[in-house]
């Protein structure tokens, strides 16, 4: 009887796999059809930059998100709200396209591992940060990270701080973006 169940149980396991797995891995980043959300805030010194709110330009027929460029619908917007919204239409904002640097350029934004420029930053490393030299730093979901924050592909419901201080102060400190509150409008957010 024992051993009946725990094949019982196995099996049961392993079909819930099968059936309840995503249609594709969320390693792969955000594919067509998909609505992701990730919650960013970017801090400048001694303050968020634009607060939890900022506006991604549209295009004045539709009122639809549009590329800063004027190329086309922006897969990759926000509304006013602080939180990506990860909304492709085109294969040219999915997989490894999904990431903050393509978040950044079709917004009018710039990020690079030495470099920020937001609503109304524009820091690069080693600018003053009140009397000491500033350095941009990064993380996600609470873990500092390193290399450029550009090819960094966003998942849902990541919440993703870009920050330029000076190196005695630390990035954890700063806890969670202004924007993270709607994130969790949008469902389960991350810890």
């Amino acid at each position: 009887m024992w051993y009946a169940l725990t094949a019982a149980i196995v099996i049961i396991g392993v079909g819930g796999l099968v059936f309840l797995r995503p249609s594709h891995p969320a390693s792969a980043g955000i594919q067509l059809g998909d609505h992701w959300h990730a919650a960013l805030g970017v801090y400048a010194c001694d303050h968020w930059d634009g607060g939890a709110r900022w506006p991604t330009p549209t295009d004045a027929t539709s009122g639809g998100p549009t590329r800063a460029d004027g190329g086309g619908y922006a897969g990759l917007h926000s509304h006013n709200d602080g939180l990506i919204h990860m909304e492709p239409a085109t294969s040219g904002d999915t997989g490894s396209n999904g990431s903050l640097g393509s978040y950044f350029k079709e917004n009018g934004f710039e990020l690079s591992s030495t470099h920020v420029k937001f609503v109304t930053a524009d820091l690069n490393n080693g600018d003053k940060c009140g009397s000491a030299p500033g350095t941009l730093h990064w993380l996600v979901d609470g873990r500092a990270r390193t290399g450029n924050p550009a090819g960094y592909v966003l998942h849902d419901k990541d919440w993703v701080v870009i920050a330029f201080l000076p190196d005695s102060k630390k990035i954890t400190s700063l806890g969670k973006p202004p924007s993270y509150p709607n994130l969790a409008k949008q469902g389960t957010a991350k810890m």
